[in-house]
């Protein structure tokens, strides 16, 4: 030992270099290491898919578990659990039935009809522009809008759309896979207390028991965060899909299914998912319905977007997750620009995380520097 402590400092140079040799060989056949960690997981993915399912369906379960346990009645009452998990999962499947059987088909009926219109939709607004004095010298009709939507689709053959989505449900979706995911999460929701022990004890034969503590405390929180931030954006993508939707057939415009569920859609990202859905929308009723159900597309969303981005988000997004929302917005926009569409996704309850690690370590900071300084006095008297 005291040999160790009097050639430390050579030691640990040692182990650097080492660390240094092992990187530049991991990454020097990075080709093969990424081969087999995508062999690792192909192999763990209905196991990640049953995660997030149990992730994602556990609150609802919970709810109605404790929900079950007041009951007088002692059968539910005493398997409140299993029951909860039950109904979450039938009415998981039910919602999935109606999904597939009402709206994937009119979805698809209003992309196919979308897309055979289009080049009559663009065309038409282009000699309505030619006819302008002040834009015949443009001479947009040699701007042909086939061409644009053969070029932007490329060798994607529309007619054979339905097959190409049974085609990726049967391979990549894998009945199998489906069945292991499902079967796996329900397992993870009944036995999700000894799980969490389990994790707990491997953390624990690591860590110090106080390291341990707040470990374990810090996880809580971040699945707090999380898990509101799922359920609150689901709520206003579910809420502004259903009203889009509806007022979008009071109004009479053209794929109001589809622009209302791309409307809920595009809300998940909050702030600038909202813009971009509502301009899309409000250019193709310009180009379906003519100038004026453009106009009054554009007056109505941009009501329901305002009555969603000023009550309805910052009121759910900022008090669930206890942040601002200029940082949400900084949030989006520097998650955006690193990890693209799932930056934008994730990137809200990861600021959260951070603001709480920071605000955590900032008061520890504070107690010792406060304890630091009744210590000085006390000397000092």
């Amino acid at each position: 030992m005291k040999w160790i402590k009097k050639h430390s400092k050579y030691i640990a140079a040692f182990i650097f270099c080492v660390a240094v040799i092992a990187v530049y060989r991991l990454f020097d056949d990075i080709g093969g290491i990424t081969r087999y960690v995508g062999i690792v997981v192909e192999a763990l993915k209905p196991f990640i898919t049953a995660f997030v399912i149990a992730y994602v369906l556990n609150m609802p379960a919970v709810r109605l578990e404790r929900l079950m346990k007041r009951s007088k009645n002692d059968f539910v009452s005493k398997r409140a659990r299993g029951l909860s998990i039950l109904i979450v999962y039938l009415v998981g499947v039910i919602v999935v039935i109606l999904a597939l059987s009402v709206l994937v088909p009119a979805l698809y009926r209003n992309i196919i009809d979308m897309y055979n219109n289009f080049p009559m939709y663009v065309n038409s607004i282009i000699n309505k522009l030619n006819n302008m004095p002040f834009i015949q010298h443009l001479d947009l009709r040699q701007f042909d809008a086939g061409k644009l939507l053969e070029r932007f689709f490329g060798t994607f053959d529309m007619s054979q759309l339905g097959t190409y989505a049974q085609g990726v449900f049967n391979v990549t979706g894998g009945v199998f896979d489906g069945v292991v995911a499902v079967i796996a999460s329900i397992y993870m929701l009944l036995d999700k207390e000894r799980l969490q022990r389990l994790v707990v004890r491997i953390l624990g034969s690591f860590l110090s028991e106080k390291a341990l503590k707040s470990a374990v405390d810090h996880a809580k929180r971040w699945n707090g965060i999380f898990t509101n931030y799922i359920y609150a954006r689901l709520v206003c993508c579910i809420v502004m899909a259903i009203v889009c939707s509806i007022v979008l057939t009071l109004m009479g415009v053209k794929y109001s299914l589809l622009l209302g569920l791309f409307i809920g859609a595009m809300d998940m990202i909050p702030y600038f998912g909202s813009i971009i859905a509502c301009v899309v929308v409000i250019l193709v009723a310009l180009i379906t319905g003519g100038f004026w159900n453009g106009l009054w597309v554009a007056v109505v969303l941009i009501v329901l977007q305002q009555l969603d981005g000023n009550i309805l988000g910052p009121k759910v997004m900022g008090d669930s997750l206890e942040i601002r929302p200029i940082w949400v917005i900084f949030a989006v926009s520097v998650g955006g620009a690193l990890f693209g569409f799932v930056g934008m996704l994730i990137s809200v309850p990861v600021i959260a995380i951070i603001r709480v690690l920071l605000s955590d370590y900032i008061t520890a900071r504070e107690k010792k520097r406060e304890a630091k300084r009744e210590e000085s006095n006390a000397d000092v008297a």
